[in-house]
């Protein structure tokens, strides 16, 4: 009798098939399907305008697709606002810090967890309203670097500790997959480092990670499959050795960085 062999079934997690999306006249994404592994590192990357930021908001809810299919754990997502689709386990970070800079840190990060509670938001900030979550909240900004500084202004933070904070108040809504774009923006080398080991403990959590970045080393050390976009199309998707090889890749975006 031969011996048996078992299959090792990689799961989508999210899946897109055929996404359209127009403004105007201008052709945004177009015919774009992607299926982002439960437990993955996944980039996508592209020259400016190549579509990605777009795709990004119609994943997370910013925007819905003209045309097209997007499901999550097999649950279909077209029609869900954002904050529908970050009850069901999605979360977000954005190109433009979106901070709460007048609050401390410890303060932004305790919004995160409203998604877990009941109670209106502004009921977070009173004495005792977050008070269960107080703890989780610091071991978050400990995560990211932060946790000194819990009771600062997060206006007073630098632009690193800015993109960091938004990490930790994002972790807050326990996502099951997080989508960062362009985190990397404005980082110096050292902090681009910290982002990447981040990244990966964040994914070695059960997360799954999906991260929009022109960063290549970054992309090239972090990521397990790389989605590369041009004009809002999709134009090849493999692991990164396959991206940095692909003669239509380097022709499009990675120049000679990459070329042997």
């Amino acid at each position: 009798m031969g011996r048996s062999q078992k299959k090792i079934l990689v799961t989508a997690l999210l899946k897109a098939a055929n996404l359209n999306k127009s403004f105007g006249g201008v052709r945004a994404v177009y015919d774009v399907s992607v299926d982002v592994p439960a437990g993955s590192i996944f980039a996508l990357i592209g020259p400016n305008g190549a579509g990605k930021s777009t795709l990004l908001n119609l994943l997370s809810g910013v925007y819905q697709p003209d045309s097209g299919s997007l499901f999550f754990n097999q649950a279909s997502l077209i029609g869900l606002p954002a904050y529908e689709r970050a009850r069901l386990g999605i979360a977000r970070t954005f190109q433009k810090i979106r901070l709460f800079k007048q609050l401390t840190l410890l303060e932004n990060v305790l919004t995160g967890f409203h998604l877990h509670q009941d109670v209106p938001l502004w009921k977070c900030f009173l004495p005792g309203g977050a008070g269960r979550f107080r703890g989780e909240a610091m071991d978050l900004l400990s995560f990211v670097g932060l946790g000194n500084r819990a009771n600062d202004r997060a206006g007073a933070l630098s632009y690193g500790q800015q993109r960091m904070l938004e990490i930790a108040r994002a972790l807050a809504t326990r996502p099951k997959l997080f989508m960062l774009d362009e985190p990397a923006a404005g980082l110096n080398a050292a902090e681009v480092e910290f982002l990447l080991k981040r990244l990966q403990n964040i994914n070695q959590q059960n997360v799954t990670v999906l991260v929009v970045e022109h960063n290549m080393d970054l992309v090239m050390n972090v990521a397990q499959r790389v989605l590369v976009m041009d004009h809002g199309v999709r134009l090849f998707e493999g692991n990164p050795r396959e991206v940095q090889a692909n003669p239509r890749v380097i022709e499009a975006y990675l120049g000679g960085a990459f070329a042997s």
